[in-house]
């Protein structure tokens, strides 16, 4: 059983177009996979002209400064999620607006919406379809938690878990300031989203924001907020997602995703996590 994370594109105006799944990895191909796409920033800015060759990703020092985090007791009560991901969210923007602002890229928090479920919840992403799990989405920069798709009775208080989607969400939001997201979307689009070269832009989007969750969760763990055996866990389940038998090929295997992963972890170097760079085996 594992998680099913989702990243959902609009078009600038807001009109859903091009169906696009480009989620984090997901064993369970009948779960819940909403697709969309967008071509402007989350600021309105263009951003950016290339993926490979974005600021971010071409200073070999670029790295996220080890630092403690107080993380809230998790709790799967909204109220004591809502705290937890907060927190989170706070260590995070702490971790990675001083390497944006360093590489001369524009900053803004995400928004945070916490429920318990996704009854009754509208997205300018998704509209008012209650069919997703945990998303980000860039038409109102806001990273959506729904506690009932975090599988909780599987995960348990493995609450590293959760931080690792929401890391993971966060690292998308990071594509998308720095322009990394628009750029490989038009070419996604360019090429056409179901084509062989569409999908290995998806996968590429996808593995990259895994390395990016693991240089947090590095930074995290080296600031003395992470135990070993919490790594640990996280790195399995890094390698418990990806696409499967029947899947679309969208994600990556689930052998590129802990790979992907465990080099943010190990590294903790955004060069390092140029999946756009990356050879094509690579991002399979």
């Amino acid at each position: 059983m594992v998680l099913l994370i989702v990243i959902v594109f609009l078009v600038a105006a807001g009109l859903v177009r091009n169906a696009i799944s480009v989620g984090r990895g997901d064993n369970d191909a009948s779960g819940p996979r909403p697709s969309f796409t967008f071509d402007a920033q989350p600021d309105g800015s263009t951003g950016p002209s290339e993926t490979g060759t974005n600021p971010l990703l071409t200073d070999p020092s670029t790295t996220l400064v080890p630092a403690r985090c107080d993380y809230s007791p998790w709790g799967t009560q909204v109220d004591a999620a809502r705290k937890f991901f907060e927190s989170a969210a706070s260590c995070l923007e702490s971790a990675w607006k001083p390497v944006l602002r360093e590489a001369n890229l524009p900053f803004q928090p995400p928004s945070l919406n916490v429920s318990a479920t996704t009854s009754g919840i509208t997205t300018p992403c998704t509209g008012s379809t209650s069919n997703f799990a945990a998303f980000y989405c860039p038409a109102n920069k806001t990273i959506y938690m729904p506690i009932s798709q975090l599988q909780t009775d599987y995960f348990k208080d493995n609450w590293v878990v959760y931080l690792s989607v929401f890391a993971h969400e966060y690292g998308h939001h990071v594509q998308a300031m720095s322009g990394i997201l628009r750029k490989a979307n038009s070419d996604r689009a360019d090429a056409g989203p179901r084509t062989a070269k569409g999908l290995e832009l998806s996968r590429r989007v996808e593995l990259q924001a895994n390395c990016f969750d693991g240089m947090y969760l590095s930074s995290s763990s080296k600031g003395g907020s992470l135990t070993d055996p919490q790594i640990t866990v996280a790195r399995k389940d890094a390698y418990g997602r990806g696409d499967q038998a029947g899947d679309m090929r969208d994600h990556g295997s689930a052998e590129h995703g802990g790979q992907w992963f465990e080099t943010g972890l190990n590294k903790n170097r955004a060069a390092q996590c140029n999946t756009f760079t990356a050879s094509a085996g690579s991002v399979s």
